[in-house]
């Protein structure tokens, strides 16, 4: 049977690049997971007990004597966000580190203020259910389904869409199980619109594509898209022509749901899809997890980097700037 994810215990966090005393929440983890995600982090990650502590103090001391880096959490489960995301590989994890805490200053519209209080936050958690975390999958990945019809493009603008979805993003980054096991996203582009295709620049995507291979601690296992209309397949070939190879060779294109099925468990699907979750239940346990979260969602807005060094990473426009940061956006 799928397994929830595990819930993600509340400790004091800061972003002191240099502590007193570090904050140790997740240096014991793996004696607390189930046998499949222990195996998992000793196959795919060469994850052990000793390797864990090792690098987690390596990445606090490079942390602490960086030239660049002003602000940052330093707790255990942060920081295997990156370690986890690039297996251990510790000068891939301080790249993805680096560019993570640039990508979210570069692009504030899109990566500060996650607060699901918002009030368009909490409208497209509770009304408008568009991004689904379905649980996690007999093979140990986080399920989440997109359901493209359901944002209304002249109410929501790219901005909203892109802080709603990294918000989701970081709710479940400190996830043990979500950071072993990786996600699985089903993207449902049935009655999807020309606006729902024209809401998003060609540099929106190229830098999404961007910070999905290069900046954001996440482990993408699969990403089927489904039911893409004949409007939409130009997008779908720009996504392909900037993934890297390894990226490209993880998405799916599927006419019908029943092809998904062959790839994810039809259970976790929502009722309407012939599975068995109720989106009114996920929905719940989604707005219960953001809760929690919050004070850590708001704490990511303190952490800084001098930009400077890393300012080629990404491609920008004038209209990056259109709009000023903090005021409504309608």
């Amino acid at each position: 049977m799928a397994s929830s994810v595990t819930s993600v215990p509340q400790c004091p966090l800061s972003v002191e690049k240099c502590p007193s005393r570090y904050e140790e929440n997740d240096i014991d983890t793996l004696a607390a997971l189930s046998e499949q995600h222990r195996t998992i982090a000793a196959q795919e990650l060469g994850e052990t007990d000793e390797k864990r502590g090792v690098a987690v103090s390596a990445m606090r001391q490079w942390i602490a004597s960086h030239p660049h880096i002003r602000k940052c959490r330093t707790d255990a489960r942060f920081l295997l966000r990156f370690l986890r995301a690039r297996a251990y590989d510790l000068d891939a994890a301080r790249i993805t580190l680096e560019r993570y805490l640039t990508m979210r200053q570069t692009f504030r519209l899109w990566y500060e203020n996650l607060d699901p209080t918002d009030r368009y936050m909490r409208e497209l958690v509770e009304e408008v259910q568009g991004c689904l975390p379905l649980g996690v999958d007999r093979a140990g990945r986080m399920v989440a389904l997109v359901r493209v019809r359901s944002f209304d493009v002249t109410r929501y603008n790219c901005y909203h869409l892109g802080r709603f979805q990294h918000m989701l993003f970081e709710a479940f980054f400190d996830d043990v199980t979500v950071q072993i096991g990786g996600g699985v996203a089903i993207v449902d582009c049935e009655a999807a619109t020309m606006g729902h295709m024209m809401c998003f620049k060609l540099t929106d995507v190229r830098n999404f594509i961007e910070c999905i291979q290069h900046a954001l601690p996440v482990r993408v296992k699969e990403v089927h898209i489904v039911r893409l209309p004949m409007i939409g397949q130009a997008l779908g070939n720009l996504v392909l022509s900037f993934a890297g190879d390894e990226l490209r060779r993880r998405i799916f294109f599927h006419s019908t749901m029943d092809e998904v099925v062959k790839f994810v468990d039809r259970e976790l699907l929502p009722v309407e899809y012939g599975g068995k979750t109720k989106p009114e239940e996920v929905t719940a346990a989604l707005k219960q997890r953001l809760a929690t979260q919050r004070d850590a969602l708001l704490l990511l807005d303190q952490m800084e980097i001098d930009c400077a060094p890393y300012a080629h990473f990404w491609n920008q426009t004038e209209a990056d700037g259109d709009v000023e940061f903090g005021m409504e956006i309608d």
